[in-house]
């Protein structure tokens, strides 16, 4: 059994109210692989999908009683999920636990020390993960041959060389979504245009060094799907789910342009029935690829700003300008598509003269949605080194690791309280969304009734989470 553990979102983020629910396509992978290598058979729980809570996980593992039980942890969920792996050892004492993800990567002493958990398997866990489970069925590779395996020999962690890696990415069997409760997943209350929507991932990695984005699992070599994988899968989600939009996960969709505009020309071929979102980056686009992308589909990109303040980009190595930031939101609105752009307050070092700003690029720059954030102190990151070696983390460890879901302040600021900084995110929040002028855009951009029907939707959700705050 591969498990996403039970959690819940603080309701203090705005993503508790509006935020997606999308399929654990690593999960999926990993069934596709086992599956693929006939090393047993696979159920996926979904429990945060389902909306689980722990007791009711117990039961389906003591109705299931799987031989191996492999759990995902995130930074986010480590504390759910070594409290989901705590439950499973004490359902299925025989049951082998393995933890996996980004937060056993990044810190596997620190997860391997809890006596719950057998083994972890660092980075991607697809093929490493598949060697495990046939040497725990009594074949296979010994330990020591499986890349990132980390374990117990002998009273003491052992940690094998290497991190479980896919080097061919187009040699991987698309992700098994035939063992997920397909009919739960959403996206994000107004951020779509059709259903049902699911999410595809077409590359691996990111070349690019942003100072708050950890690269543990996928690292910085760059991995794709080839154009006419990413159109099969397609075609199969159509045909198989029904799905009628793809949200195409990943930092920088258009990083590589020739693919880009191939799997856009193979879309146009085909004819298909289809709307899709990504996110890229805004040096990453231009007039021609962007009208080539509406053709084929794209509704909505979303573009990573995080700053207005020229200091503050070159402190976290953005790598982008305001100016190609502007250029790319208005070669994307006359294209004809949707734009999303992306903040973040309260890097090291930021002063309120930097969060303003930030603020103020933001209304200039006027996207069709914005998301802010405060600035999360991943541990692995540059940005959770640098706040931590300055003394500028206001908790660490367990104490702040459920506390990474970008609805608290983790970071220390000169010249502003925690409660300052919250209340500047709170600000940013009513600024932006409640001006007469974005009001009058969204109407504008109504087309249809359906438009009007996804518009309200996710503007009532976001005024629900505003009224819980008060």
């Amino acid at each position: 059994m591969l498990v996403n553990p039970p959690w819940k979102l603080d309701q203090d983020s705005v993503y508790s109210r509006t935020g997606a629910i999308y399929p654990p396509l690593g999960l999926a992978s990993m069934a596709a692989v086992l599956e693929g290598e006939r090393a047993g058979r696979v159920e996926i729980l979904d429990a945060w999908g389902l909306g689980l809570a722990m007791e009711k996980f117990r039961t389906r593992l003591e109705d299931s009683r799987p031989d191996v039980i492999g759990i995902t942890g995130y930074t986010t969920t480590i504390v759910q999920a070594l409290e989901a792996a705590e439950i499973a050892k004490e359902a299925l004492p025989e049951s082998a636990v393995v933890m996996g993800g980004p937060h056993p990567t990044i810190r596997p002493d620190e997860v391997i020390a809890f006596p719950q958990v057998d083994y972890l398997i660092r980075g991607e866990g697809e093929y490493s993960f598949a060697a495990l489970v046939r040497k725990l069925a009594g074949g296979g590779e010994t330990p020591a041959k499986i890349p990132g395996l980390t374990l117990r020999e002998d009273g003491r962690v052992v940690h094998h060389p290497g991190t479980g890696f896919v080097e061919d990415l187009a040699a991987l069997d698309p992700p098994d979504r035939s063992k997920l409760p397909m009919p739960i997943y959403r996206p994000a209350a107004g951020a779509y245009r059709r259903t049902p929507v699911t999410s595809m991932i077409t590359s691996r990695g990111c070349p690019f060094n942003c100072s708050f984005c950890s690269k543990a699992i996928f690292g910085g070599t760059v991995r794709f799907r080839t154009p006419q994988q990413v159109l099969t899968e397609a075609e199969e989600l159509i045909a198989e789910f029904g799905v009628r939009e793809i949200y195409f996960a990943g930092d920088c969709f258009s990083l590589d342009r020739e693919r880009t505009a191939e799997i856009c020309r193979l879309f146009l071929d085909r004819a298909l029935d289809l709307t899709w979102t990504c996110s890229t980056r805004a040096n990453l686009v231009d007039r021609e690829l962007l009208g080539l992308m509406k053709r084929a589909g794209c509704v909505s990109i979303g573009y990573g700003v995080e700053t207005g303040s020229p200091r503050t980009a070159r402190k976290i190595r953005k790598g982008i300008t305001l100016d190609q930031a502007r250029e790319a939101i208005a070669l994307t609105r006359a294209a004809g598509i949707e734009t999303r752009a992306s903040y973040i307050f309260g890097f090291p070092g930021e002063t309120r003269a930097d969060l303003e700003e930030t603020l103020r690029a933001a209304l200039a720059l006027n996207s069709d949605f914005v998301i802010f954030n405060l600035a999360i102190p991943l541990p692995g990151t540059e940005l959770y080194r640098e706040a931590r070696e300055e003394g500028l983390l206001l908790a660490d460890g367990f104490e702040m690791y459920p506390r990474t879901d970008g609805a608290h302040v983790l970071i220390r600021l000169e010249g502003l309280t925690p409660g300052e900084l919250k209340n500047f995110y709170d600000r940013a929040y009513r600024e932006y969304y409640l001006r007469p002028r974005y009001f009058l855009q969204r109407l504008k951009g109504l087309k249809s009734w359906e438009d009007l029907r996804l518009n309200w939707r996710g503007a009532r959700d976001f005024f629900n989470w505003r009224r819980g705050k008060k």
